[in-house]
């Protein structure tokens, strides 16, 4: 994932900041812990709405978090949430999502980006492997999304619902894994891929910008190769929104047991928020933006 899924800060309340930096914070322990400390560097705040989602189904009471002190602050401690099943999990999905982020940037990158990139990849093939084998079915939908993204991109697919489809698909079967229960994976199931498809299209309107100039794959320019940018950017505003929505309509249909006051400002402020900046003409790339503006 690349970023766009964040809480606002202005709108919670102290003790739910604490408890969504708690969980933030277990799941960079977490990744030490499973991956090794270099894959501390893929954490995002997308992965830890998925440890969120995935702790409020089962019932987290908080009791699991501890005042302990950190890597990054070693003498100041923080209020962190210890082990459990759901940060594994999450743990997992990022180092393979930022693994293949990896082979995609070698692919597609400019000479020196590519040299970079290219050192980082001994180490996210490595702990890809690792959380391929403790989770296969994790392992099986990257790479599945791996394969259905580069075809379509190779195609130079003009379709806007088809080039979404398969990060939406890779979302709504990572989704799926928060539940054993048939009733709630259904429900995750189409909560996960209408997050993919937001994320999908938001990143295509990030780059669009960058992609004009370099002539790479983006599928909003390939779709309207005669509009403006204007246009454009309104068109993606519309189709965005209509995907936030169906987040939204999914999400209420769960049961979740806490965390809900800390969920509802992700699904229905932070989603639309990211939204709004990536809108503004002046506005910087999402992924160059400062945590501070938004959380």
């Amino acid at each position: 994932m690349f970023g766009y899924i964040r809480a606002i800060k202005p709108e919670m309340k102290c003790l739910e900041y604490d408890l969504y930096r708690g969980v933030y914070c277990g799941l960079c322990r977490q990744l030490g812990a499973d991956y090794g400390q270099f894959s501390r560097f893929s954490l995002t705040y997308d992965c830890t709405l998925l440890a969120m989602l995935g702790l409020a189904l089962t019932g987290d009471t908080g009791s699991q978090f501890r005042w302990q002190a950190c890597i990054a602050s070693p003498l100041k401690k923080k209020w962190i949430h210890t082990y459990h099943p759901m940060l594994s999990y999450a743990a997992a999905v990022d180092v393979l999502l930022t693994a293949q982020k990896i082979e995609d940037g070698v692919t597609d990158s400019s000479l020196g980006k590519k040299t970079a990139l290219l050192s980082l990849l001994p180490a996210s093939r490595h702990m890809a492997k690792k959380a391929a084998r403790q989770y296969p079915q994790l392992g099986e939908i990257v790479v599945q999304y791996a394969h259905s993204q580069q075809a379509l991109e190779a195609q130079g697919c003009t379709s806007i619902d088809r080039a979404a489809d398969p990060t939406a698909k890779a979302l709504a079967g990572i989704c799926r894994g928060l539940s054993q229960d048939p009733a709630v994976q259904k429900v995750l199931d189409r909560l996960g891929y209408h997050l993919g498809r937001y994320v999908y299209l938001m990143d295509a309107l990030d780059d669009l910008e960058e992609d004009r100039t370099k002539g790479s794959y983006n599928v909003l320019l390939l779709r309207f190769p005669e509009e403006t940018e204007e246009q454009i950017r309104e068109y993606a505003r519309q189709t965005i929104n209509a995907s936030i929505a169906q987040v939204a309509a999914a999400y209420e249909l769960l049961d979740l047991k806490s965390y809900r006051s800390i969920l509802n400002n992700i699904v229905y402020l932070g989603l639309q928020t990211q939204l709004r900046l990536l809108l503004q003409p002046s506005c910087p790339k999402r992924k160059e933006l400062p945590d501070e503006l938004t959380l």
